[in-house]
């Protein structure tokens, strides 16, 4: 019967029928199509505490076709309230390519860029030369790692973007969810450090974070704005954080020891 009605129902009532189904773990708005057209990148942190940041990018395309491509690695950043403030760009052919950052000083502390590709060569064309024909359920995902350095020493903290869903002209693909999530890091932080926890939004929605503190005895608000950031500073503090949202994944940046300082404590992971 279930194959019966597959094959009778239009493959568009179908999709939809299974994305209500699966309402409470979708991450992504049915209204925002995957096709090889789709440019998405990852939410990345930026840091005005950091000495320097640099950003490991990858060429999907030279990647793909197993040769050097020239192409345009894009940056667009965004200010904590989530407006577009800033954007530059760096031109390569290389496999892989490691981007320092221009160093711009904000008002804030912390705020979120994006990452896309620019090309004459598009990923439809690719796929043309591979012989695989339209690909509607592909798309091009822009990821990478950024480096953050505290100081002027050779080693970094080297993290992947938030998750993102954001498409190069900041059209925002991820949802929030009915229900809340509550998730509890496998952490334990001490009280001869400080923490910087920061969170961004990546959907077109207001959002409320709360961080509850040791079995829940306290806790502190986090109102983030669509594509703004926000963070909450810690410190003498021991024990467990819970992050209670309505965000499909709800995981903090964590800076360790955020402050500028050559003394080797400082570090940077996701929770």
């Amino acid at each position: 019967m279930k194959s019966f009605i597959r094959n009778k129902l239009p493959k568009k009532i179908l999709k939809y029928f299974s994305y209500i189904r699966n309402y409470q773990h979708n991450v992504y708005s049915i209204n925002n199509p995957i096709n090889e057209k789709t440019n998405v990148s990852d939410f990345f942190i930026w840091s005005n505490k950091c000495k320097h940041i640099d950003f490991v990018a990858e060429n999907t395309r030279a990647l793909m076709l197993g040769n050097e491509v020239k192409v345009t690695h894009n940056f667009k950043f965004f200010n904590k309230n989530g407006k577009v403030i800033y954007h530059q760009k760096h031109n390569t052919k290389n496999f892989f390519e490691r981007i320092r950052l221009n160093l711009v000083k904000f008002d804030f502390s912390y705020c979120s860029f994006i990452h896309y590709v620019d090309s004459d060569l598009s990923i439809s064309e690719i796929f043309k030369k591979k012989n695989l024909g339209i690909k509607n359920n592909f798309c091009e995902q822009n990821r990478g790692y950024t480096i953050y350095y505290s100081s002027d020493d050779n080693s970094g903290s080297v993290v992947h973007g938030n998750f993102g869903g954001l498409t190069k002209n900041g059209k925002k693909m991820a949802i929030t969810n009915t229900k809340k999530h509550l998730y509890t890091p496998i952490y334990k932080f001490k009280k001869d450090s400080n923490y910087d926890l920061v969170f961004n939004n990546p959907t077109d929605k207001i959002i409320d974070i709360f961080l509850w503190m040791n079995n829940f005895t306290y806790k502190k608000e986090l109102t983030i704005p669509p594509l703004g950031t926000r963070f909450f500073h810690l410190k003498d503090y021991f024990g467990s954080i819970s992050f209670e949202s309505k965000l499909p994944i709800c995981r903090a940046l964590l800076f360790v020891n955020p402050e500028p300082n050559s003394i080797g404590n400082f570090d940077v992971f996701h929770t």
